[in-house]
């Protein structure tokens, strides 16, 4: 075979194709790397040997053309040269290799009308041999003696696939190849040439790693792959069927195909076979049945392989599983000490509600969900170690109980969120985690909400809160209470012999702070939550000892004096002064201490209203944008 130019591996070609000689701006698009490969393995030696020189080695030196058959060199004496070349093919250890080509490209020929190359496979050798110490030839490969079509610059091409097959099918690192003229062309110097110094003997493998899926690591419908009975039940996803698959080749590593073969148990002749594309090496991949391929109640087997597009792995073992898709029968609930509300009585105060749920003897239950809120839909997550997709059994999660016996009860002990009218909604689960409708028990329940008092006045920016939890009216054998603030983690605070307990914290989030609180009793019994807030005003704070009424009545009187206090706005921590004016008078400015605070005295001199206006300066000069308005009435008289 004739070829005009070598063709060296996937990237390669493609730059030719394309006209492209930089290769870094070659895309590797799917369809360019697509199994099989083609590359270019590693050559050991590359040279001739010379009959007239029978005890010297010539490894090519990329400048001199190689010779082949036999030439004259300039003073006229004979020489015939064969050319020897080896590889190392230890790369391809464990693949499948479906093609080799070995190219030659000639630079001068004796007679264009004139070829007659064959290639041999010799015994390997890792170092240019002499004409003495050539090695062994084992097979003949092939032989071109076609007419010279392009003379010269002809690149002959020798397919040698059946020699690297066997060299790396038996673990031979290295495959050496002979290139000669024909024995009875040897010695007629007209089919002599030389071949190209630089290009010399070039070998291109074209090469596949075959696919492996793990059998391991199967899962369907979020659960792991089993052979054991009883097969497990499997509801909402039981036609998601996931395989992790592998492929060693770099570009197959994003572009393994996954098949499933299912059919049902009793029927192994109704076998289909589906497939899920995009998969990744190493990753669980994904193959989603059609609708309506699974029935209800019946058993059934599959199992997988991958493939790269060029070969398939083995198929793996084999999984069970029972497709359930019935919802169980509703439950029903009853309580020992929290009754209906349809009674129109009250449950107890600081007691826990004691829940009983009944399967009725549906077999199918096999426990219950329950909660004050709505109970939402069975989710699953692909959060595995591959990726896989994960489904949790329900009846493991929060907020859930098995019953005795199949169809059988469970008793629970709960503490209602709220206080009034509350509502517990219970369904049954199944194996297959199938629920049933949503049943809702309604009951009345007392005010368990601790009461916040707090302690320390008027919160302030900067300064410290000090609040008091006292237990609601009913609610006895309060230890401890659950305090949350600003949302982080909830931290318990033990309660004194009355039950009440206090809680400090220094005011220091310009939004303001949320305190969440319940108490818990000795009984078990926890309280519903009280949430207590406190907003800051974005202004300046102003404080004072006389001048203060909450109800709006006349305080101080004329003659009497009063202490104003500012304090920063909150979040501002450069505060170096402030301005401030009684009814609209010009401003007067007073410088802050090191805390950011400053104290003014005043006295009235008249009765009525007053409208203390104050801003904060920061250390630039710039004034707050938020005064603070601060209003009250001086009485006529002192009192």
């Amino acid at each position: 075979m004739i070829r005009s130019r070598p063709r060296r591996s996937v990237v390669s070609a493609l730059a030719l194709t394309l006209g492209i000689s930089g290769l870094s701006l070659i895309s590797t698009a799917s369809a360019a790397v697509a199994a099989p490969h083609y590359d270019d393995p590693p050559s050991v030696q590359v040279g001739w040997t010379d009959s007239a020189t029978p005890k010297k080695a010539y490894p090519t030196d990329g400048t001199t053309n190689v010779p082949l058959g036999t030439w004259q060199d300039a003073a006229g004496k004979s020489h015939t040269s064969r050319v020897y070349a080896t590889f190392d093919l230890s790369a391809y250890e464990g693949k499948k290799i479906y093609g080799g080509k070995v190219f030659v490209e000639e630079r001068t020929v004796a007679d264009c009308g004139k070829r007659a190359v064959e290639i041999w496979r010799t015994k390997p050798v890792t170092a240019t041999p002499t004409w003495n110490r050539a090695p062994e030839p084992l097979t003949k490969l092939g032989e071109v003696l076609t007419p010279v079509q392009f003379c010269p610059g002809a690149t002959i091409t020798f397919d040698v696939a059946a020699a690297v097959q066997d060299a790396v099918a038996h673990r031979q690192r290295y495959v050496t190849f002979e290139i000669r003229v024909p024995e009875q062309y040897e010695s007629d110097a007209s089919y002599s040439r030389g071949l190209h110094p630089y290009r010399g003997v070039d070998l291109n493998v074209q090469f596949n790693s075959v696919p492996q899926i793990d059998s391991a690591h199967l899962y369907n419908g979020g659960l792991p792959c089993t052979q054991l009975a009883p097969y497990p039940r499997i509801g909402g996803f039981a036609s998601v069927l996931e395989a992790v698959g592998s492929d060693a080749d770099e570009y197959d590593e994003r572009s393994v195909m996954t098949e499933v073969a299912v059919w049902p148990k009793a029927d192994p002749d109704a076998r289909q076979v589906f497939t899920g594309e995009h998969g990744q090496s190493g990753r669980a991949n994904r193959v989603t049945l059609p609708e309506n391929t699974l029935t209800d109640g019946k058993t059934y087997v599959w199992q997988a392989r991958v493939t790269d597009g060029a070969d398939y792995s083995s198929w793996s073992k084999k999984c069970f599983f029972t497709y359930d898709r019935t919802s169980p029968g509703e439950p029903s609930v009853t309580s020992a000490n929290y009754p209906a509300d349809t009674t129109g009585e009250w449950g107890p105060a600081g007691v826990s509600g004691i829940f009983t749920f009944s399967g009725k003897g549906d077999k199918d239950i096999a426990g219950f969900e329950y909660s004050w809120g709505g109970l939402g839909v069975h989710g699953c997550s692909a959060t595995g170690e591959y990726g896989q997709l994960e489904c949790h059994d329900p009846l493991d999660l929060p907020g859930s109980v098995r019953a005795n016996t199949p169809g059988g009860s469970a008793t629970v002990t709960l503490n209602p969120p709220g206080s009034g009218l509350q509502r517990l909604s219970v369904r049954s689960v199944d194996l297959a985690g199938n629920a049933s409708e949503t049943v809702t028990y309604s009951t009345f329940v007392r005010p368990s909400e601790p009461e916040v008092r707090v302690e320390s006045g008027v919160p302030e920016w900067g300064q410290e809160v000090v609040l008091k939890f006292v237990p609601a009216a009913g609610v006895t054998g309060v230890r401890e209470y659950e305090i949350t603030l600003d949302g982080r983690d909830p931290e318990m605070r033990s309660a004194e012999e009355d039950g009440t307990a206090y809680f400090s914290f220094v005011a220091n989030r310009a939004d303001g702070h949320n305190v969440t609180v319940r108490s818990h009793s000795d009984n078990g019994f926890v309280s519903a939550a009280s949430n207590w807030s406190t907003y800051f005003y974005p202004g300046p704070g102003v404080k004072s000892d006389v001048y203060f009424s909450p109800d709006g009545s006349p305080v101080g009187g004329v003659g009497v004096e009063g202490t104003f206090t500012f304090s920063p706005p909150p979040g501002w921590t450069d505060t170096t002064a402030y301005q401030y004016s009684f009814n609209y008078a010009e401003p007067i400015e007073v410088a802050a201490d090191a805390n950011g605070r400053a104290t003014i005295t005043w006295t009235p001199t008249a009765g009525g209203y007053v409208d203390l206006t104050v801003y904060a300066v920061r250390a630039n000069g710039t004034v707050s944008d938020y005064p603070n308005w601060y209003s009250f009435e001086v009485a006529a008289s002192a009192s």
